[in-house]
C-alpha cells in the first residue's frame, strides 16, 4: 500500500511539473504514433483516448515475466495539462521490480502527453473531469 501512495505522489508531481508547447504549425490529421504526443489537435473523446493510449510504451518484454493491467484515472485543465491522477486497478502478485516497470512507463506516458493539445470547446468541456485508461499488457498470452 505504501509503494501505490508513493507512485500516487509521483504521479501528481510529474503531471504539475510538466510543462511543453504545442508546436507550431499542428498537423490536422490523427498522427500518434505508440510512445508519442499527438501532433493533431484534439476535438472528441475519442481522439484523447487514442491520444492517451498513443502516448503508452510498454516495458520491454524482455524485463517483464507477466503481464500486467493497469487502470489509471486522468483528469485534464482547460489547456490540455493533466491536472490529476489516480491509479485504481493494478494486476496482483507482480513482482515489485515489474511493478516498479509498469510505474515508469505509466509516468513516462504522462510526461509525452502533457499537454495535449485540445480545442477549446474540448477543453472546457473536459477539464476537471476524470477519464479512465486501461493498459493491459497481453502480449505474452498465446493468440488463438
Amino acid at each position: 500500500m505504501r509503494c501505490r501512495a508513493a507512485f500516487i505522489g509521483f504521479i501528481a508531481l510529474v503531471a504539475a511539473g510538466i510543462a511543453s508547447s504545442l508546436p507550431a504549425g499542428a498537423q490536422e490529421t490523427l498522427d500518434v504514433r505508440p510512445g508519442q504526443s499527438p501532433k493533431k489537435i484534439l476535438n472528441t473523446l475519442v481522439d484523447i483516448y487514442e491520444a492517451v493510449h498513443g502516448c503508452w510504451e510498454f516495458p520491454p518484454i524482455n524485463e517483464v515475466q507477466s503481464g500486467m493491467d493497469v487502470t489509471i484515472f486522468l483528469s485534464f485543465k482547460r489547456n490540455g495539462e493533466i491536472f490529476g491522477a489516480r491509479l485504481t486497478y493494478q494486476t496482483k502478485n507482480v513482482s515489485p521490480r515489474e511493478r516498479d516497470l509498469y510505474y515508469q512507463a505509466l509516468a513516462d506516458m504522462m510526461r509525452r502527453c502533457s499537454p495535449l493539445p485540445f480545442t477549446d470547446g474540448l477543453g472546457n468541456a473536459v477539464a476537471g473531469r476524470p477519464f479512465p485508461f486501461h493498459f493491459p499488457d497481453n502480449r505474452k498470452l498465446k493468440k488463438v
